[in-house]
């Protein structure tokens, strides 16, 4: 090629055989050529194979008006722009503008995005867009999808459907695939392409000691909301994110009224500030609701009061009598573990009590008491071979082996009696009973969200005889899942029974409008994600949402205990969170303006976090997408022009080729491609000039015209080029900045600590070694990246090229 960069569509031959240009990429010495014919696509090296460029392909040809039309159309349309995501022109989506403000900001640079839209305003094609975009851009990128094991195949499938992307899961079974197919010694995680794991999976230790120190190139984490809490997913989440050139998060509810979970949040990928580094990137975060992007909002909540019986009362009186006992027993070192039994079981009676009957005789039979051989499986944890976590399972069982204080005898005997009134009440549960008479009253599809299983199976045994219905819960293997989903989406199932990790990400707004809650989550936030399930871009009706609440104390406080992290979640972030609650029902609002404020319950009461590290997160935050507004429109405008005009582009090659002419008024449509330092295309700008004063001479003769040309465009050009420069140059710093702070962190983290080497064996000197020559080849790579981003500081224009030209005659 004689030090001449290809560029995207370009003719070479390689190998006597003639390709077209796609991307063309250098490294130092090499160029690396992704090329495709009529039948495949792949991608070769240079000096390793030398492609020779197509000679002659410029001279013009003539053709018809209406071929010559088309061509222009089609040039127009696929023109590589550094300012517009070309993805968005073939992906499979409508263009929202809202939708495509952040992989603006991706293309500007911006390296930490939080999505916090509504709840199914279209996260993961915003997310999708990103992903589609820098595979688009980048030649070889690692990208890594942190989704709920429930989420996987809806994501894989949402990327193949709507921008055709291959995504590799990465499972067990995957990686031992790709292993044993690869070379002695190599790492499948090394390999480019997209890769979708859950957090669940890659927290295991064996699982994430084996992730190479490598940068990613892009990290998505989908609820994100799941992995702040203090536990390994968080961990796993950060580690990963600091390794990672860009983050995106994503989640509905941001913050649920928990400080210490929601500070988490924005710390994921972000670094310290200090004066080594004060110029660290902020987390740009972008809040859309229905109002903002001028969807209706239209949502019916309705509270049902639910009178208890007198057995339901004295059950409930019972477990207040345990409860004080089991705290006056219980020492300083057995008081969180007392206020975490207790929270499980205080949960499980304000569902249902045949779920609070159940976890007695769990704790009953840890205390011993069992005639049943198999009463203690619940207690043995999950050995971990899927990686579908449910955390009320988790909960429940450390609870009910927790070591409280109590003596066992005399907790025995409060638990018989309690038992005794659970059973008793659960055979007239009135919250069970009220639900189904709600659901007897209309055949209209609903969907039943519970925390515990065990609720959903006392729901079930009402409900058996009269409707049809699924259940989906957390012990259901992924094909039992579908199967209870694809009925009650497709029919017979009209009556949907869900967990909440069951529920994650379930798209039901073509079946339902009805969500029912059987109890308040103590976390505000559940009861956003569970009517988020139906109120979503599609539905075509009002969505309902029915929660049950019983008319007792402890309901009573657990709602101001509610009202409270609900209020505290819109002072921190935005005054339209979570708008579930507080309840609309004035007669809910006098009881809490009248009930005197009481603490909120033990365990489910948060650290409060440092407020200054908050204060100081809510000031860099943009919480406001105000400043992407404008040009978001600007572009989906020029997106929508640019998928009109390819539809007039029907012929079975691709745009390129020979240049046409035909006999027209003297117009020329030109392109010219914009380079970088290392001739690498940035943008094609393609301009139309008019020439009509033009004498027919210098129409036939090629370099006249091409001066003319450039002569009538050049002030255009120049303008172009300055503001392609600035934005190519803004967004390398930020790309640079970022990938300085990533190296530093794999470094540091490789780089081996002191060590004492044996007299005979050389081992730890050896695997010191080796860990130092693996930063220094990660520093390198860095230093590459960062030499690349920055050597876009001045974009100049390459040769003008007449792509269509309409010729006057005579």
């Amino acid at each position: 090629m004689h030090g001449v960069l290809p560029l995207p569509g370009d003719e070479v031959w390689i190998r006597q055989r003639r390709w077209r240009v796609e991307r063309a990429w250098r490294d130092r010495h090499v160029v690396r050529l992704d090329v495709a014919s009529r039948d495949r696509r792949i991608t070769f090296l240079t000096p390793f194979d030398q492609p020779v460029l197509r000679s002659g392909r410029r001279r013009l040809a003539r053709v018809r008006r209406q071929q010559a039309a088309a061509r222009a159309a089609a040039l127009i349309a696929g023109a590589p722009d550094l300012r517009l995501p070309a993805s968005a022109t073939t992906a499979r989506m409508d263009v929202l503008p809202y939708q495509l403000a952040p992989v603006l900001a991706s293309i500007a640079g911006h390296t930490r995005l939080l999505l916090a839209d509504d709840v199914g305003l279209g996260k993961t094609i915003q997310a999708g867009l990103i992903v589609a975009e820098l595979v688009r851009r980048e030649p070889a990128p690692r990208i890594l999808l942190l989704v709920p094991a429930p989420l996987r195949n809806q994501w894989t499938d949402e990327l193949r459907s709507r921008f055709s992307l291959t995504v590799a899961a990465a499972d067990r079974a995957t990686l031992t695939a790709m292993g044993r197919a690869g070379a002695f010694g190599e790492n499948p995680w090394r390999r480019a392409g997209v890769w979708i794991a859950s957090p669940d999976f890659l927290k295991q230790r064996h699982v994430f000691e084996s992730l190479p120190p490598d940068a990613w190139d892009l990290l998505v984490v989908d609820e994100a909301h799941v992995a702040c809490g203090d536990s390994d997913r968080f961990e796993t989440c950060q580690a990963v994110a600091r390794r990672s050139r860009r983050v995106v998060l994503l989640t509905a509810t941001p913050h649920s009224g928990d400080v210490a979970r929601y500070a988490r949040l924005l710390d994921i990928g972000g670094f310290v500030t200090s004066s080594a580094a004060p110029n660290a990137p902020d987390l740009l975060v972008f809040r859309r609701t229905r109002g903002d992007i001028g969807m209706p909002c239209a949502r019916r909540v309705r509270w049902h009061h639910v009178g208890l019986c007198d057995t339901e009362h004295r059950t409930l009186a019972a477990l207040a009598s345990y409860e004080r006992a089991v705290l006056s027993s219980a020492g300083p070192d057995a008081h969180e573990h007392a206020l975490l039994l207790l929270t499980v079981l205080r949960k499980r009676a304000l569902s249902t009590f045949a779920a609070l009957s159940r976890s007695i005789s769990r704790r009953l039979g840890w205390l011993g008491e069992t005639q049943d051989e198999d009463a203690l499986d619940w207690v043995q944890p999950r050995l971990g071979f899927e990686d579908m976590q449910d955390d009320a399972a988790e909960e429940e069982r450390a609870a009910l082996t927790a070591h409280t204080g109590l003596d066992a005898g005399r907790e025995r005997v409060f638990l018989r009696q309690l038992r005794g009134l659970a059973d008793e009440a659960a055979r007239r549960d009135s919250k069970v009973r009220r639900l189904v008479e709600l659901i007897n009253r209309t055949e209209e599809p609903i969907v039943v969200f519970s925390e515990f299983r065990d609720s959903l199976e006392a729901v079930e045994r009402q409900l058996h005889a009269g409707r049809a219905i699924s259940v989906l819960h957390g012990a259901q293997d992924p094909n039992e899942r579908r199967l209870h989903l694809k009925r009650f989406l497709e029919g017979p199932a009209s009556v949907l029974l869900a967990t909440d990790v069951a529920g994650q990400g379930l798209n039901l707004q073509t079946r339902a409008r009805w969500v029912a809650s059987l109890e308040l989550p103590w976390n505000p936030a559940r009861l956003e994600q569970r009517i988020g399930r139906v109120d979503r871009i599609g539905q075509a009706r009002v969505p309902h949402l029915t929660l049950l609440i019983a008319r007792h104390e402890a309901e009573t406080g657990l709602l101001r205990h509610l009202a409270r992290r609900v209020l505290t979640a819109r002072r921190s972030f935005a005054e339209d969170l979570l708008p579930s609650l507080l309840p609309g029902d004035a007669a809910i609002r006098a009881t809490l303006l009248r009930s005197p404020l009481q603490p909120a319950p033990a365990a489910s009461a948060t650290p409060a976090g440092p407020p200054k590290l908050e204060e100081r997160r809510r000031v860099v935050v943009n919480t406001h997408w105000r400043d992407w507004r404008r040009r978001a429109d600007v572009v989906a405008r020029e997106i929508t022009h640019r998928r009109n005009l390819a539809q007039r582009w029907r012929a079975p090659d691709e745009p390129g080729g020979r240049s046409l002419w035909t006999p027209g008024n003297g117009v020329a449509l030109c392109s010219l491609p914009l380079l970088n330092d290392r001739d690498e295309l940035v943008a094609r700008l393609m301009v139309a000039a008019t020439l009509k004063d033009c004498p027919e001479e210098v129409w036939r003769a090629r370099g006249p015209l091409n001066q003319a040309l450039r002569q009538a465009l050049d002030r255009r050009i120049t303008r172009f080029a300055r503001k392609i420069s600035r934005r190519w140059r803004a967004a390398g710093s930020r790309l640079a900045r970022r990938e300085r702070m990533v190296a530093a962190f794999i470094r540091q983290s490789e780089l081996p600590g002191e060590s004492q080497h044996g007299l005979f064996d050389h081992r730890a000197g050896r695997a010191a070694q080796t860990a130092m020559d693996q930063a220094d080849q990660t520093s390198l790579a860095s230093a590459r990246m960062i030499d690349r981003w920055t050597d876009g500081a001045s974009v100049r224009p390459g040769a003008l090229v007449i792509e269509v030209a309409w010729i006057p005659r005579g």
